[in-house]
């Protein structure tokens, strides 16, 4: 019997459509169940990331100039803020910083905001590559001569997501200095935000809407990372919160996150008198909040 060769070809092409479409929608079982944990990751979150950091510059400042006596600074810090512009752009003195990153897990497009708040009031708005600041804590200390460069260069400070430091430019080749090229002393200020972004993002992609809710505590290695950058944290609550049973909901998933402790009580809540602090010995403020985007749960589109 004669097959004609169109019929065929139109055959092998659907064959070939009805295959590729049974593997992408045939997956079911435990692969689509949410105690598929190595699944879990591969969902469609989104998220936004809310980082604060708050300096306390004089406490920087002092770290740096590393004065042979308190009276000796106290002349120090006073000639500066006396010479100090008001309207003086170029000083990183007094400012906050405000990181805002947005990802959407459909394109894959991470999107960055920064606002930073200036010492005399004023504020601006950018987008940015990468968060960050850089020059000198007064603009001041950027006029030296040749000899004094050495000395000069320790007062130029960056700022970025997780860390302030300090001699931030090459003394040879001009231009910042790579990340390789610091030692610890060069670290006024560190955050472990790696830990604590990816112990954020699993429990609340493991558990709805977790990642809004006050850490009572944390888990271990993000706990001994605190210790090691001399970071403190601190609760305050007006009543007892109970806690999330996380071990009971998934022993093996709370063991492996480091056996953390988590309120009830949402960072969102409006009810007063709750909320969590990460600061310093010397009083630099620091917040990290995240928040996770599903699919269909847009307040503003209802499909009903």
């Amino acid at each position: 019997m004669y097959i004609p060769i169109w019929l065929i070809i139109i055959a092998v092409i659907a064959g070939i459509y009805f295959f590729n479409r049974s593997k992408k929608n045939g997956s079911g079982g435990l692969a689509t169940g949410i105690s598929n944990m190595e699944n879990i990751f591969k969902q469609p979150f989104s998220y936004r990331l809310d980082i604060t950091i708050e300096p306390n510059w004089n406490a920087l400042y002092k770290k740096i100039v590393n004065p042979e006596s308190d009276k000796e600074w106290e002349k120090i810090i006073e000639k500066k803020r006396k010479d100090l512009d008001k309207d003086d752009i170029e000083n990183i003195f007094g400012r906050r910083y405000h990181f805002t990153e947005y990802y959407d897990s459909t394109s894959g497009l991470t999107t960055r905001f920064q606002r930073t708040y200036l010492g005399n009031g004023k504020h601006y708005f950018r987008t940015a590559d990468e968060f960050g600041d850089r020059g000198y804590v007064f603009g001041s200390d950027g006029d030296y001569e040749l000899d004094e460069m050495d000395e000069k260069q320790k007062l130029s400070v960056e700022v970025g997501e997780d860390f302030i430091r300090n001699d931030i430019f090459d003394k040879h080749i001009g231009g910042a200095r790579g990340d390789w090229d610091y030692e610890k002393e060069n670290y006024l200020f560190r955050f472990p935000l790696h830990e604590v972004f990816n112990f954020l993002f699993a429990l609340g992609t493991r558990f709805h809407d977790t990642e809004r809710k006050i850490v009572i505590k944390w888990p271990e290695e993000i706990e001994k990372k605190f210790k090691e950058y001399g970071i403190k944290y601190e609760t305050i609550f007006d009543y007892e919160p109970d806690e999330l049973k996380l071990e009971e909901w998934d022993k093996d998933f709370y063991e492996k996150l480091g056996k953390p402790k988590v309120s009830n009580i949402s960072i969102d809540s409006r009810v007063p008198g709750h909320s969590a602090y990460l600061s310093t010995e010397d009083h630099t403020h620091y917040s990290v909040a995240l928040k996770i985007f599903r699919p269909g749960e847009n307040d503003r589109i209802n499909m009903n």
